[in-house]
């Protein structure tokens, strides 16, 4: 008598065969985006870094950075909780710079940030000033670069981590990802750091950080959260 059907063990195996191929296939394609999104971001640091010089080359200063989330330049004001940056609560680099044709707007925002949080939320109540107030808009709004420099209200060039009008040493940071944990004072708006990069010490370790540029348009690797 032929035999023409499968046995129970056959189907197993090829159900197992299968498995293990789509979880290869879907650690190689998020690798890809990873590797896809740590270039394109890149490119958009050094994009705004050619900006933020060309603005200072016609104005004699750096521009004063965003307080509020907004879909115009914000640079009179800050509000807790409602900051272009970390998720609301730092300063970002500024709209201007798009308004005024120095670069797209498409490029004040992590591409890997922008794509994982497209997703709408409540823009908090301190976000009066913002056209944002009392609307649900998308996360990435409040997800664009950080930016070492304050709006107006809050110091300006002098308001930043660092005074970048003076301060022009290698290890001055300009822009970052994301910049702040946030979720260490503000849980509801914990937002994990959008690359995994091994750690030069210990290879066995793998953290999720952020790219950082200087003042002087170097970009690195910023380790921020441990995976393992």
């Amino acid at each position: 008598m032929n035999r023409n059907a499968f046995t129970l063990v056959e189907l197993l195996v090829v159900v197992a065969v299968i498995g293990a191929l789509a979880t290869v296939a879907t650690f190689q394609f998020m690798d890809a985006i990873q590797r896809s999104d740590a270039s394109a971001c890149q490119v958009n640091l050094k994009t705004i870094h050619t900006a933020l010089l060309s603005y200072r080359l016609d104005h004699n200063r750096f521009p004063p950075a965003d307080g509020l989330a907004d879909a115009q330049p914000q640079p009179n004001a800050t509000s807790w909780g409602c900051g272009p940056a970390a998720n609301g609560y730092w300063s970002g680099v500024p709209m201007l710079l798009a308004q005024e044709g120095y670069c797209s707007e498409n490029a004040l925002y992590c591409p890997a940030l922008k794509r994982a949080y497209n997703h709408s939320i409540e823009a908090y109540p301190t976000c009066g000033n913002s056209s944002y107030a009392g609307k649900w808009i998308p996360q990435w709004r409040y997800l664009r670069f950080a930016y070492n420099n304050a709006a107006t209200d809050v110091g300006f060039n002098q308001g930043g981590e660092n005074n970048i009008e003076w301060e022009w040493n290698p290890d001055v940071w300009l822009l970052r990802c994301l910049h702040l944990d946030v979720g260490q004072f503000d849980p509801e708006r914990n937002i994990r750091f959008p690359f995994r990069f091994p750690s030069a010490e210990k290879p066995n370790q793998v953290w999720y950080g952020e790219f950082e540029l200087s003042i002087h348009g170097h970009i690195k690797e910023r380790l921020a959260q441990r995976v393992r």
